[in-house]
Formats: C-alpha cells, sequence, structure tokens
C-alpha cells in the first residue's frame, strides 16, 4: 500500500518515521531514503534504518548536479529488499528531477511493500495510486516570524 503525507505543514517526515518506527518495532525492516536534505538532518543518527545517505551538503534549489545522486537514489530503492519504504520529500523531486512516469514505474516496482512518501505538493497520478493520503496544514510557524529551523525541532 502506498501512504502520502503531504502540504506545508510540519510533520511530515515525523509521521513517516514513526511509521516507519512502528513497523520496525513488528520486526518489519525498513529503507529510508530523503531528497532535497543534505545528510544533517539529527534523525538520521539514531534511526534504526536502512539509510541512503543524502549529500553532505544541498543548496536551497540544487541543480543538475543533484540528478546524480538523484539516479542513484532510485536505483538503491528499486533494488530495496525491505519491507517498508520511506520515500521523504518524493513528491517535490517530481516533474523536476523525476518525471511522473518514473515515479508510477518505481511504485509499480515496489507494489508488494508498503511506501509511505511525503512531500509538499499534490501529483494527481500518485494521488490516484495511493491508498492514504493526509493533508497536513500550517495554521501558525515560527519560521512566519523569522525563526530559523531548529537543530532536534525541525532537522
Amino acid at each position: 500500500m502506498i501512504q502520502i503525507y503531504y502540504g506545508f505543514g510540519k510533520g511530515k517526515t515525523t509521521a513517516a518515521i514513526g511509521q516507519g518506527m512502528r513497523a520496525k518495532g513488528a520486526g518489519k525492516s525498513v529503507t529510508f531514503v530523503q531528497f532535497l536534505k543534505d545528510n544533517k538532518s539529527s534523525e538520521l543518527s539514531v534511526l534504526p534504518f536502512d539509510i541512503f545517505n543524502a549529500p553532505d551538503s544541498l543548496p536551497f534549489n540544487p541543480g543538475k548536479e543533484y540528478q546524480a545522486w538523484v539516479d542513484s537514489a532510485i536505483d538503491y530503492i528499486e533494488n530495496s529488499e525491505s519491507d517498508i519504504i520511506i520515500l521523504d520529500e518524493f513528491l517535490d523531486v517530481v516533474d523536476s528531477f523525476l518525471s511522473v512516469e518514473k515515479a508510477l514505474d518505481i511504485l509499480n516496482t515496489l507494489a508488494d511493500r508498503e511506501v509511505v512518501i511525503t512531500g509538499h505538493k499534490e501529483i494527481k497520478e500518485l494521488f490516484e495510486k495511493a491508498d492514504y493520503i493526509t493533508f497536513m496544514d500550517k495554521i501558525k510557524h515560527p519560521f512566519d516570524l523569522g525563526v530559523k529551523a531548529r537543530k532536534g525541532i525541525e532537522y
């Protein structure tokens, strides 16, 4: 089955990781891939998952240099044997680094597994394929007041 957590509210990655922890607690294996994030998220040091390492640094708007990393991440995902595959910020690489058709091919490859996807935007074709969709909306956020992301809270 496919789960999607999307929107501009806080908690998408947290929800996906929570699902992975629940699965891990039930004896399932979990693969975790973060798109459009660098390798500095605090949770990476403690997660009991198979983690595909993100780049050590990443510009705010990555360009074509990021494509090689995305391609290697997709290869890793397609070859994973984990029961649960978490694709964090996956929705946000579709159309810019990955075609909708390729994204659907990946989901078809993983059809016998639980796939958890996060991101900001709605992608009609992926939403049609999903079994669970949760929209997370921001009502209020410290970022709106100029507060930068805090280690251990937002990353």
